[in-house]
């Protein structure tokens, strides 16, 4: 009995051995709660839903927000690489009086490069870029100006556009916003070179 147990014990050492031989593949791994778990990277992967035909009204819609965001996007983006550029600034300047200095240094050069911009835009397309600009900045309009403008700025700028039906301090929530979903769905169309 026992040499056979021993030739079983040794028939199934032999096998274990031979299935260890080399020259497999080698495989990225990380261990969760003390296990190994192999792991790859893969290439990002965009989901998009089917969308259903539009009808001729939602076409022309779908069509006008497209040529908007067209506009206002460009805009939207010089104004981010500005706020960057003072911010960085600003976070570099050693007291309060040279901070200052640049904020009104930077709300000269917002209103310098963009007031001619802003005033051929339509009342639809100035909503849209407030919504933009939050989108690439995190801050709303108003927020922006009041920190390079001051707070009377601000109001005062929040109340003329209030009376256009125009909110500076809206915000861009694709998330829970189906206007702002087709507005990023567009944005990414815009990236790619679909648009």
């Amino acid at each position: 009995m026992k040499r056979i147990f021993v030739l079983t014990l040794l028939t199934f050492v032999c096998f274990a051995l031979y299935a260890q031989k080399e020259g497999g593949i080698t495989v990225f791994g990380t261990i969760y709660k003390g296990d190994t778990i192999p792991m790859s990277y893969l290439e990002p992967v965009i989901v998009k839903g089917y969308i259903s035909p539009l009808t001729p009204e939602e076409q022309r819609k779908y069509s006008k927000l497209i040529r908007n965001v067209k506009k206002t996007y460009p805009i939207a983006k010089d104004a981010q690489l500005l706020f960057n550029a003072y911010s960085s600034m600003i976070d570099k300047s050693q007291n309060e009086a040279q901070q200052n200095k640049i904020k009104k240094q930077a709300y000269t050069d917002v209103k310098n490069k963009f007031s001619d911009r802003s005033k051929s835009l339509s009342k639809e397309q100035a909503k849209l870029l407030s919504k933009l600009i939050y989108r690439q900045t995190g801050f709303s309009s108003y927020n922006l100006i009041k920190t390079f403008g001051g707070g009377v700025k601000a109001t005062m700028a929040a109340a003329t556009t209030k009376a256009m039906g125009i909110n500076l301090k809206g915000t861009f929530d694709p998330q829970n916003n189906e206007e702002d979903r087709i507005i990023e769905r567009i944005i990414y169309c815009i990236e790619a070179g679909k648009l």
